[in-house]
């Protein structure tokens, strides 16, 4: 029982840039981070529903924006398949022609009653099943976030991720996150970076359920899903990133660790970009406290999921820290 409690705590700590729920006329709080677990994972960092947060002038609309090469470059593609049937199962990964290299699959189903959701893992991707309807009690909480991820989590380090690395030292990170959102519909979960920022170099505990104090999150929205949002306020609408198509809306939650959600203007269903892009926009524009003396951690993407989503499918991810 007692690791049981661990673990439920564990799962319900941890979710990047989620709204808690907003009293009538209230401003909202937040819920913790997007990474996950195998042995008790974390919340998701989804928002809620509602006209939360306020639009506002804090930010600029940059010029500056241009599209990206038609091929970033992240070339990592995997023939391993394989199955995840736990509550907070994980897996690993394997590279294709580069043995030095891993990424880590985590199921992370925090919700109850726990609904057997599977995951079928096939190359660097997956499928959920199975997700139905349960919910958390905490309304606009997501009941979980099925990831791959890169970097040090919950006492899993995947091959060759170049993390932690200090902001300042970065060239570039090019990733690629596809998945068939067109196809399922863009209700009840988001696709998502939830990308975690450190104080220190000093790769994160086992029992680390968030960056930590002096740490930040920053998330990369592929779409606005239709009845949640991000934590905090929204601060910038319209917001042109250089190096990144299209444009975005910025959230910041000042806490500590603080929170900054940029939100695709135009769904998407896949991105192929510099993640440097936006590390690099957030310092610049002071958002959420994030400074280039912080580091480059680990990176998460995959789906928060509210209820729903049968079917969906990471069809490829790549990151490669530079």
């Amino acid at each position: 029982m007692r690791l049981l409690s661990v673990i439920f705590s564990l799962g319900m700590l941890a979710a990047a840039c989620a709204k808690e729920p907003i009293e009538e006329g209230g401003s909202g709080g937040r819920s913790g981070s997007g990474g996950t677990t195998s042995n008790g994972g974390k919340s998701g960092s989804g928002g809620k529903s509602g006209s939360g947060g306020k639009s506002g002038s804090g930010g600029t609309k940059n010029t500056g924006g241009s599209q990206p090469p038609a091929s970033v470059d992240c070339q990592d593609n995997s023939t391993f398949s394989g199955f995840v049937a736990d509550q907070y199962g994980s897996i690993n990964i394997s590279v294709d022609g580069n043995s030095s290299k891993s990424y880590t699959m985590m199921a992370n189903w925090w919700g109850k009653p726990y609904n057997d959701q599977t995951e079928t893992i096939s190359g660097i991707g997956f499928t959920m099943t199975n997700p139905g309807n349960v919910t958390t009690s905490a309304p606009h909480t997501p009941m979980g976030f099925p990831t791959i991820f890169i970097g040090s989590y919950q006492n899993k380090t995947t091959k060759g991720s170049n993390l932690p690395k200090q902001i300042s030292s970065l060239t570039s990170v090019p990733t690629v996150f596809s998945t068939n959102s067109e196809s399922i519909g863009w209700s009840g979960y988001n696709a998502a970076y939830d990308v975690w920022l450190t104080k220190s170099s000093s790769p994160l505990g086992g029992s680390a359920t968030s960056p930590g104090s002096g740490g930040a999150y920053l998330m990369v929205w592929l779409f606005k899903t239709t009845d949640e949002q991000p934590r905090g306020d929204q601060i910038v609408a319209g917001r042109e990133v250089p190096g990144v198509p299209g444009a975005w809306t910025v959230w910041v939650d000042e806490s500590n660790p603080s929170c900054v959600s940029y939100v695709s203007s135009k769904k998407l269903s896949s991105l192929e970009f510099d993640l440097n892009a936006f590390l690099q926009d957030a310092v610049k524009n002071q958002y959420g406290n994030i400074t280039d003396s912080q580091y480059l951690s680990v990176i998460f993407a995959g789906f928060e999921v509210w209820g729903g989503g049968d079917g969906l499918q990471v069809k490829r991810f790549c990151a490669n820290v530079k």
